[in-house]
């Protein structure tokens, strides 16, 4: 059956002008036979998409977290910045100017190193019952925003801590439709339209990507991969304990998005995430000091995403 469908892939990268699928980035999408099922296996460069123990994205447990008193409060820079929002066909991103006036970092929290901030993916659904990459209990969010940066203590550039170990810090923040939005994503969401179709780009400046985050130091982490191929397992993830709020309107925008250029639209870009993938014997740490009533450990108070899911305040 694998055979028969990778036979089958061949001759779709045949039909599409990729002669042997030799331009990958250009060959796989989220669906299908070029969808996540298949990366690791077309392609040896990305076997630990099929292969790897410590694939990511995951659904988040709240009964299974570990609090970690050692892990402290983390760190972005404020400065604002420029950047490129760009439509890639998988995703839409802002890939920020380089060289720029003021580096943004992450430091901090479960990070013994400092990363640079190089690039904002957002990923989203056609409902808003899915859309985000991680999971908590289960439970998708149309959206989620994931800021990426590189290791600059060990490495000199992107393309380097990719590969290595520690290379990569993202930090996820899962979205939530409301009615006061976040204002950075304002500035965000009034260039959206200019981005509809493949290979569209426009300049963003004097964005916060500090005022992205949801005002809370509480977080989850873990060590994963990348969500999209070659799933390179080098990335810490820090998923924000309270969601970042955007309108119906915002949501409407990016669900008009296309994965084709102008010419050849294609079909929408929505629901550009990969499935959650086994979690394994990896622990998944937060700082969050759960109450501990006699009867054990509960998260009701303080976990937020599963407040603000079942409308509890």
């Amino acid at each position: 059956m694998i055979a028969t469908m990778l036979y089958l892939l061949v001759i779709v990268c045949t039909q599409l002008g990729l002669g042997c699928c030799s331009t990958w980035s250009e060959w796989w999408t989220y669906e299908g036979i070029s969808g996540p099922d298949f990366w690791g296996l077309v392609n040896p460069e990305w076997n630990m998409c099929s292969k790897g123990k410590k694939q990511s994205p995951i659904n988040i447990d709240p009964r299974t977290l570990l609090y970690d008193p050692s892990i402290k409060h983390l760190h972005v820079d404020k400065h604002r910045i420029n950047g490129l929002l760009m439509n890639t066909g998988h995703d839409v991103r802002i890939v920020l100017d380089d060289p720029s006036p003021h580096l943004i970092n992450i430091s901090g929290g479960p990070l013994v190193y400092q990363y640079r901030i190089c690039e904002i993916m957002f990923h989203f659904g056609s409902k808003d019952s899915v859309g985000s990459e991680h999971t908590i209990d289960g439970e998708s969010f149309p959206a989620e925003i994931q800021i990426m940066g590189y290791n600059t203590d060990l490495y000199g550039n992107l393309t380097q801590a990719t590969y290595s170990t520690n290379g990569l810090a993202i930090i996820g923040i899962l979205t939530q439709i409301g009615s006061q939005p976040n204002s950075e994503f304002e500035i965000i969401a009034e260039e959206l339209k200019q981005v509809r179709y493949k290979g569209d780009q426009v300049r963003i400046r004097h964005l916060s990507v500090h005022g992205l985050l949801p005002e809370t130091q509480d977080y989850l982490t873990y060590e994963g991969s990348l969500t999209q191929p070659g799933c390179h397992e080098t990335v810490s993830w820090v998923i924000m304990n309270k969601p970042m709020y955007i309108s119906n309107e915002h949501m409407t925008i990016l669900r008009d998005i296309m994965q084709g250029d102008s010419t050849n639209p294609k079909v929408p870009m929505e629901n550009n995430g990969r499935p959650t993938c086994p979690v394994n014997t990896r622990p998944i740490r937060t700082n969050i000091n759960f109450p501990t009533p006699s009867k054990g450990c509960s998260m009701e108070k303080k976990f937020y995403y599963q407040a603000n899911m079942w409308g509890q305040s």
